[in-house]
Parts: C-alpha cells; structure tokens; sequence
C-alpha cells in the first residue's frame, strides 16, 4: 500500500528489458510490546519510511539507502536482506493505546490523568467481551445466509434465534453499567445531597449545617431546597455515562481505505471457524445496545429520585419508580434478545434499532419527569430517605455474582435447555435477597433465604469439580470455566471501583476543620453552618462496606492461592540440592559462525548441566526456569478468580455482613477496619497508573500489555468497552496482501497480468501479531475477493510467527475462536503444579518417540464439523498447498510469552530459536523479544519460502485437510 504509486511510463520498456522488482512481500507485525517501525525493521529511526497507512495503523520500509546496504550483506547477517524480498512493517500500536477526550486537551496533565483513569475503570467492561467471546458460540444455519432478502422479510433467518449465554453476558453488562451508576449517584443524591447538606432551619437566620469539607463551591447547593438540590445533583451520573460513551468512543479505529476489500469480495455462507465468517471483522454498530444503555441509566437515575421512604417528601407521581423499573426491565429484554452478531452477516430486522432507541427515549422521559417532579414538590421538613440507593446496589451485587458464578458452567453443560437453566441462579439469589431487604423478615424465614441464595450460587461448582474430575474439558482454559473466570474479575473489579469512590468520598467529608460559628446573611438568605458531624450521619449503604472488604478477601485469598499455585512449586524446585533441568526447544537452530556462535555451541553441546561449570548455560538455564514461572498464568488467572468468588459470597450476599448484628454473620471488625486503608493503597496504586506511560500529553491506554489482549475481541457485550483494534488491523492487513498478490502497485495492465501470478506474501508475526496474522488468513479464506474457493489454499501466503501465545492461551481461553478446530493443531492441556510447568508434555513427546517429519502426536477431536461446510477449514489447510504448511513457528524456552504451536515434540511447524542475543554487542540472554534478528529466523523464512507455490504455478492443489495432520 505505497503512498505513492508508481507512475505508468510514456513508453514501457519490453519485460525482457526492465529490471525485475521484490516478488515477496515480508511484512513484519508487531507485538503487545508496541515495537515501533524501525525497530521492527532492526534499523535506526532516520533509517525507516512511512509508505502507507495513517496514525493509527501505517505500513513502513527502510530507506534506500539502508536497504541497498541490507541487500549487500551476506545471507545470515542481522539486518540482510534477501533478494527478491520487498521487507515492510506494519505499525498498529497507536490503536490500542491511544485515545482522549473531547476538548480534553484544554484540560492539560490533569485532564491525561482523568482520561486514564477513566479507561482504567472500562476494565470491567472490556472482560465482559471477553467473557462472549469465551463462551460456546454456536454454529449459523447455513440456511438463514441470504444475499439478499426474500421479499416481504425483514427479519434475520433461523439461524439467529437468542441464545442463553450471549443473552446472560449482555444482561450482566447492563448491570455492570447500574452499578456504576448507582455509585455516582450515591455520591451525587445520597451522600453530599441528602447527608452532608442537611436542611435550613426555620426562621429569618435560617442556616443550613453542611460538613466541613466539603467544598465552597458546592455551598450554592445548600441554598436550594431538597427537591432542587436532588433534581441537579442528577446530573453527575448522568454526566458519568456520557463520558465513558465519549471515552470509549474517541479510539474508534474504522477502515475506510480505498483499497479495502471487505465490503467488495463474495460473501460466503457463514461455516467452519467463527473467525472464517466474513462479518466477523465488520464493524458493529451497536446503537441499539448503546441506546438500551443509556435509557436504562436514565431511567435508573430517576427511580432513584422518586423512590423514597416518606410519600410528602418528594413525589407528586408516586407510580414514576413503577415506570422506571419497567424501562428496567425492557432494556433488560431487549440486550438479551439480541443476536446480531457473532460473524453472521443476515439482515437486520429494524424493530431493534427502533425498539433501543425508544428504550432510550422512556429512560429520558422517567428522568426529566423525575426531576420536574423533585422541582415541583414542596420543601420536606424532613430529609427523604432515598431508598433506592440502599436497595438497588445489593441487588445488582447479587445479580451479577450469580450471572457471573454460572459462567463457570457455561463450557461445560451441553443441550441449549441446560444452559438456559442457569439464568435461574441470579434469578433466585438475587429475589431471595431482594425478599429479605424489603420486608424483613424473621431470623427463621431469613437464615431460610440466605441459605437458598448460597446453595444456588454455590451450585455451578459442582459442574466446575466434576470436569476438573472427570477433565472433560482438560484442553480448554480452566476446564471449561473461561466465561465465569472472566465474569468473575469483572464484577470484583466493578464492585471495588464502586465502593473505591462511595467510601473515599465518605472518608474525605468524615474528617474535617474545626466548627465555625453560623453565619446567617438575611434577607431570606440561608447561611451555612460548617460544622463537623458525627461520623454517623455521612453514611452510605452498608452494601459499599461490604464491597470494601471485598478488596481485603480478594487481596488474602489471590496471595494465599498465587504463593501455592504458581510461586510454590519455583519455591520448592529452587531448594532442592539439584538445579532444576529445563530442556531447550527441539531442532533449534545457531549460528555457524560470529561472534555468537561459541556461546550457541556452549548451550547446544551441554545436553545436562552435571558435566561441569558451564556459565553460559547456567544463564540460560536460569532464564528458562524465569520464563517457566512466567508460563504459569492460568494458575494465576483462576487463582484470582477463586479469591474473586470468595469474596462474591462473603461481600455480594449482604445479609452475612450486616454490622448492625440483624444478618446471619457478623462481619469481624478488624476486617471492616482494613477495607478503607486498603482501598487507599487501591486507589494510589490506579493514580500511579494513570501517571505512568503517559509521554507528551498523550493520554494512552493504562497498563499496556493487558490492554492490548483485551482489545482484540470485538465490543459485543458492552457498548462503554474499549474498541477492538483488530476490526481495522485485520481488514488492513488483509488489504496490502491482497494488493500485494494482485499487483495494484503497477499501472500498466499487462506489466500487472505478468508480474501479479509471481508475488507471494510472508507474514511474519511477533507475539500477539500472529494472532492477528491467523484472523487475516482465516478471513481471507471466508470473504474472498475472486471465486476461488474458501476452502482451498491458493499457495501464496505463508506465515511465519515467533513468541506467539496461538495454543495455551487463546487457543485455551478462546476455544471456538483460536483453538485445535480453528488452528488445525492438536489440543492443549493447560500447564501442570510443577517448576517446569510443560514437563509432562516434554517426556510424553519424547516418550512417543517423534522423529522429523512426524505430525503432532495429539490427534485432533473436534465435536463435529460445521453443518453444510464439508471438510473442516483451518489455519493449518489454508496454509497447506503441498505436502508441508508454509508455516513456521519460532520459540524459545527462556521466552516468557512464546510458545510452540503444535507441542513440544518435533514437526514441521515449530523450530527453536538460539537464547542468546545475536544482536547485542555483549553477552545477553534472549528473551521475548530480538526474534528478527536470529540465525533460526534467516532459515525459517527461506523454509517458508521454499513450501510456497513455485512462481507461475497455480495454487489449484488440494489443501490438506485432515484433522492432526500439519501437512
């Protein structure tokens, strides 16, 4: 995608005459790391050029001058280039970390602040997309794929009928937006507009007791009455979402470029992989999500204002809450009812868009009669109690606990009925405790409710036990728990940012200045009494206490499970009178020769460390058993996890915590004491995040690398979650290889018939770039531009990864996205309770006695093929095109993200990659990064070069499509 394409000559030379430009595309892709162009190319920043591409996503190649030199080096060197290749980077960093805030530059170092802090708080809702993406995504009736509609429908087809998981996702991100919500306006309408303002005393030296710190520029609101206060305090949440939908949507990352092929190629009928399914990558609108959203919160705000204890107090339409909670309830069925996504392109029907928006449009209406209802009312003469703010919070805690415990079952119960069932467990928890809250009932029948609503959110363990047990779901991802263990740090992480703001701000106005005397201004002014109160009257909803311990269980509960899952067993290995043995990758690869080559042959030669002092071994082997306890994540994951479901029982129940000695467990005291001190060190530690990484009033992503893995899935759940990257860079990408393959760059039609049957493209991906390598050749494959067929490798691209996380980690947490029926590869156990986490899988391939050549020992048993899509389509078949894949994948075990992608045994995909720096001028062990500059990449590319198409043949053969084969 040259910025400047060639200029067509007034009279073109004969082809024998004209010298013969690159064939082969090598575009390099970047990682997690955000690797910047010119390090990416191993070159010098003045050494590196844009040629396409804009900001946000942009194609780069080296100068002419430093590609003359490259050219001139011998084959091997560090920054050779080969003949015939055409090396470009494709930079796709600024995506995922960049973003802001309308008119949030006026607001200078405070305003990046503000803007980090708030994309910290989207972490609960960038895990609920995961949590979709997680979960089982049924297969689309090839049927209900149609071009064009018949006449007269306007519906989707049979194939996109609401399903129970997808619906109970997006009702608990719809909770997760209430929560948020109610914490803004427990702040706005309970603590500074009912508590810390009190009401003006009668009289002409009226004055109205406010605490002391609050601010003088709130003291106007102190002069209002009640209703009034309350009616523009309502705007704070209000506020609130308008600037997460205004954060959230400043990184929208949409392709537009003239040379996209999305909307232009022949769509296929949606089969096989959900990454083959050509609307996959298309932008989803969502308006009618974000519509449903928005109404919602609105009509949570104004049930908020017209729900309280005394009937004079506020409201001359006291059926305004009953119509609130139905707008409730209609937002609630619409997200749940809708199934215009997972890839499947079929029509929209338009009562959803419609029926959001008018769920938008009552939520607007529930809060302007509200707030015309709190301005219409008389002064109280008492302070209303706004029960709402005490009652919805728990019932959203529950509710989501519940939602969030039953994804631990989602994987693992089959039949649609079955999984339907578990919408039960919130549905009881949270009446149960909803029962209990609002009339109070007796010590018998009130241990009875709290017993069902624990049995019934403690019931999805017994499935999670029983597939431990039985390891029904070994090869996937917690066996089988992914959905709930994402769901699960989400709603922790909700219900601690909830209760981070209500307790920091009743922490702050608890402790003020010395009283002052009362100061009445007269002539029907009211003054203000800045007095300091009792710690008891700025109160909160118990239920904030009890999120707040939930940061205490959460933080004893992970450092107890981390130390024993996945510190424990380095512990243990490290004390034993033998250094532990990890064994190197297989077939590994060194240089001959250099400088670098002693110590390649120091480590290659020592197949133990027993034959004597070995100080380049005894480094790398030290980096091997680094880069082991860094493989350990998903004991780490599921160990947060547990602490989170702990927590959710101990904290999200509210009737075992009651301070006031009604519930059925008293919480200890020293527990309680221990939530605000460790909600402070919380709240530091995300200021210090937001401070850190941003450079030159940038306001980035926080905390990089975790951002940049959970913004690759699609916003399906929630409309407030960070964009997904992805739905341009895999269209992009997929764009220059396609104009690659093509010719676009030649004017001349004939120079392009000509030259276009001999390019072939190499993607050679780092890290999390070979994930989206992967989708680009998948959706290649599912949307493709000529009538070749879907399923059939054309021979002209290959792949060429180093560093990847394909097979543990997504393949494991996103099974029906990236996993063995996806990839082609043999399925993955999850790492072991041992220093060498992959021990097992080493001795059981050495055990079966791989020889080169051999394919991966694991044979693959997917649950069927897609129906109507014939042979399964796979990464590995869209790669073959003869009798190997044009597929390479480099690894190293001192890399602390880079695995294999068939196993740890010998095949024809995975080659080992030297563990020390070639690059570097002194001695340095490599890690996750230098994978370009390797002896093992220079021979890895001429492989993958060497299983593509000859030039001028067709790639008209047969791919290979037998499951467990690679080729």
């Amino acid at each position: 995608m040259d910025s400047e394409p060639a200029s067509p000559p007034r009279t073109p030379r004969p082809a024998a005459e004209q010298e013969p430009g690159p064939s082969i595309l090598e575009l390099r892709i970047h990682g997690i790391a955000n690797t910047p162009p010119h390090g990416t190319l191993g070159l010098r920043r003045d050494e590196v050029t844009q040629s396409g591409g804009d900001g946000l996503g942009s194609f780069w190649v080296p100068t002419p001058a430093a590609e003359a030199r490259g050219r001139s080096l011998p084959p091997g060197d560090v920054h050779a280039i080969r003949a015939g290749v055409r090396r470009e980077a494709y930079s796709w960093g600024a995506m995922a970390r960049l973003g802001g805030l309308p008119f949030g530059g006026v607001l200078g170092f405070v305003g990046t602040v503000a803007v980090r802090l708030l994309w910290a708080a989207m972490v609960p809702f960038g895990l609920v997309n995961a949590a979709y993406w997680a979960r089982r995504i049924p297969a689309p009736d090839p049927a209900a794929h149609r071009r064009t509609p018949p006449a007269g429908q306007t519906g989707p087809g049979p194939g996109l009928r609401p399903e129970a998981t997808a619906a109970l996702t997006r009702v608990f991100s719809l909770g997760l937006t209430l929560l948020f919500v109610s914490a803004v306006a427990t702040v706005a309408l309970s603590v500074i507009g009912t508590r810390c303002i009190g009401l003006a005393t009668p009289g002409p030296d009226s004055v109205v007791p406010v605490c002391a710190r609050i601010p003088s520029a709130l003291y106007g609101l102190a002069r209002l009455d009640v209703g009034d206060r309350l009616a523009l305090l309502s705007l704070a949440p209000v506020l609130l979402v308008a600037i997460l939908v205004a954060v959230a949507h400043s990184g929208q990352v949409r392709f537009e470029s003239k040379f996209s092929v999305m909307r232009a190629g022949r769509t296929v009928p949606p089969s096989g992989p959900v990454l083959h399914r050509a609307g996959f990558w298309s932008q989803r609108s969502g308006s009618g999500l974000l519509w449903a959203h928005l109404g919602a919160a609105l009509a949570l705000t104004g049930q908020y204002l017209t729900w309280t204890r005394y009937a004079d107090a506020g409201l001359p339409a006291p059926a305004l809450p009953v119509a609130a909670l139905v707008v409730l309830l209609c937002a609630g069925l619409f997200v749940a009812l809708r199934t215009d996504d997972d890839g499947v392109q079929a029509v929209t029907p338009r009562w959803k868009a419609r029926a959001g928006l008018a769920v938008f449009a009552a939520g607007l209406l529930v809060w302007l009669l509200a707030c015309a209802a709190c301005l219409a009312g008389p002064q109280p003469e008492t302070m209303p109690a706004l029960i709402g703010l005490d009652l919805v919070p728990a019932l959203l805690g529950v509710g989501l606990g519940g939602i969030a415990a039953t994804g631990l079952a989602w994987r693992t119960t089959r039949g649609t009925w079955g999984v339907a069932a578990w919408s039960a467990v919130p549905v009881v928890a949270t009446a149960c405790v909803g029962v209990v809250l609002v009339t109070e009932p007796g010590p018998g029948l009130r241990h009875l409710l709290v017993a069902v609503a624990l049995l019934a959110v403690l019931s999805p363990v017994v499935v999670v036990l029983a597939a431990m047990v039985l390891r029904r779901r070994a090869t996937e991802g917690w066996n089988g728990a992914g959905p709930g263990v994402f769901l699960l740090v989400s709603v922790a992480a909700a219900t601690v940012y909830s209760s981070l703001l209500v307790l920091g701000v009743q922490w702050v106005l608890r402790y003020g200045e010395r009283a002052t005397t009362p100061q009445p201004l007269g002539d029907g002014l009211v003054g203000v009494d800045r007095t300091v109160p009792d710690p008891d009257l700025v109160r909160v909803p118990p239920v904030y206490t009890e999120f707040g311990t939930t940061s205490v269980v959460i933080a004893l509960v992970f450092l107890v499970l981390l130390v024993v899952a996945a510190a424990g067993p380095y512990v243990i290995d490290t004390l034993r009178s033998r250094t532990l043995w990890i064994p190197g990758a297989p077939r590994t690869l060194g240089p001959p020769y250099g400088p670098a080559a002693p110590a390649w042959r120091a480590v290659a030669e020592a197949p133990d460390p027993d034959g004597g002092a070995n100080p380049v071994l005894e480094r790398v082997l030290r980096g091997r058993q680094v880069a082991a306890m860094s493989h350990r994540v998903e004991l780490a994951a599921g160990a947060l996890a547990a602490a989170c479901y702990v927590a959710a029982l101990f904290s999200h129940i509210p009737l075992l915590a009651q301070h006031d000695g009604t519930g059925v467990v008293r919480v200890p005291s020293w527990l309680s004491s221990l939530a605000v001190p460790a909600l402070g060190v919380l709240a530091a530690t995300l200021v210090v995040g937001a401070l850190a990484g941003a450079s030159g009033g940038v306001p980035g992503r926080p905390w990089g690398l975790l951002w940049d893995l959970m913004c690759f899935l699609p916003r399906s759940a929630h409309p407030f979650g960070p964009p997904s990257y992805a739905e341009r860079v895999v269209p992009e990408v997929r764009s220059r290889v396609d104009a690659w393959l093509t010719a676009a760059d030649i004017a001349d039609d004939a120079e392009r018939a000509r030259v276009a049957p001999t390019r072939r493209v190499v993607l050679s991906a780092h890290s999390m770039g070979g994930v989206l390598a992967a989708a680009v050749i998948l959706i290649r494959a599912g949307n493709p531009v000529t009538d070749t067929a879907p399923d059939a490798a054309d021979g002209c691209l290959g792949l060429l990864t180093y560093g990847v996380q394909l097979r543990p980690f997504f393949g494991r947490f996103f099974p029906d996205l990236l996993g063995p029926t996806a990839t082609g590869g043999p399925p993955c156990t999850g790492p072991a309770w041992s220093a060498d986490p992959w021990g097992g899988q080493v001795r059981a391939a050495a055990a079966e006695g791989s020889g080169p050549g051999a394919a991966p020992a694991a044979p693959l048993t997917p649950e069927g093929p897609e129906p109507g899509s014939g042979e399964q389509v796979t990464l590995m078949s869209l790669l073959t095109c003869g009798a190997k894949p044009a597929w390479v994948n480099l690894w190293r075990r001192t890399d602390f993200l880079g695995f294999p992608v068939l196993g740890y045994g010998v095949n024809e995909v995975d080659r080992g990659a030297e563990e020390m720096d070639r690059s570097a001028y002194l001695f340095a062990v490599a890690t996750h990064s230098g994978y370009p500059a390797s002896w093992a990449y220079h021979e890895a590319l001429e492989e993958v070069l060497a299983r593509l198409t000859p030039a001028g043949q067709s790639g008209a053969q047969p791919a290979v499509t037998q499951r467990g084969e690679p080729g």
